[in-house]
Parts: structure tokens; sequence; C-alpha cells
């Protein structure tokens, strides 16, 4: 159960992420109302809660798989690119690259999940 909603909210959260980019490209007004920046966080925090939650229910050591600590990593990227990308100050250039760059990581992210593996879906 916890796996599912783990999978849904990163389905969510990169839907989400994705639109945003996309409507910021446009500057639509459409991402300055209150619900629009409130349910990204909302649904990264039960990503983030079901992937702890996970991690306890099936006893992974972070230290001895490390897929994990390639996911962390990555994730850790990915925010940092998202913050980049959303950022209306920043070129919007930068803004683009940024955000495609993002969006492989995610790919990324999800490859190491399903394959275990460090390399992911090039393993």
């Amino acid at each position: 159960m916890i796996k599912y909603i783990h999978m849904t909210c990163a389905l969510l959260s990169f839907t989400g992420f994705f639109l945003r980019g996309i409507l910021g490209f446009f500057k639509l007004e459409v991402l300055q109302i209150k619900w629009v920046k409130i349910v990204p966080h909302i649904v990264d925090t039960i990503l983030l809660i079901s992937a702890i939650a996970m991690l306890y229910t099936m006893s992974l050591s972070i230290i001895e798989n490390h897929w994990l600590i390639a996911k962390i990593v990555a994730l850790v990227l990915y925010i940092a690119l998202g913050v980049i990308a959303l950022r209306t100050s920043v070129p919007i250039k930068v803004r683009v690259i940024t955000w495609l760059s993002a969006l492989l990581v995610f790919v990324y992210i999800v490859s190491v999940a399903v394959t275990k593996s460090v390399w992911g879906f090039f393993s």
C-alpha cells in the first residue's frame, strides 16, 4: 500500500513540475493561484513520508544499498534544478535547460528505483 502511495505521489509530483514549468515559460497567471502553490508541497511531503515509511517497513539500510544513496543524491540535484527552473527571475534559456535537466534527473531516479541499481536503465 505504501509503495502505491509513493508511486502515485511521484507521478503527481512529476506531472505538477512538468506543468508548472510549461506554464511558467508562458508566464501564465494560473501559477499565482493559492492552491496551485500549495498542492505541490503537500504531494512532495506525502512522497517523502511514504519513502521513509518504505525504508522502515522494508528494513532497508541506506548505507548497504548504494542505489538508495544514488536516489537521494539525484533527488537533491532534482530539487536544485527545479528551484532554478521555476524561478521567474532566471533567464528563460537557463530555466528551460534546468527544467529539461530536472526532468531527465527524475527519469534517472525512477530508473534507479525500478532496477535497484546505481546505473538505472543503463545497467
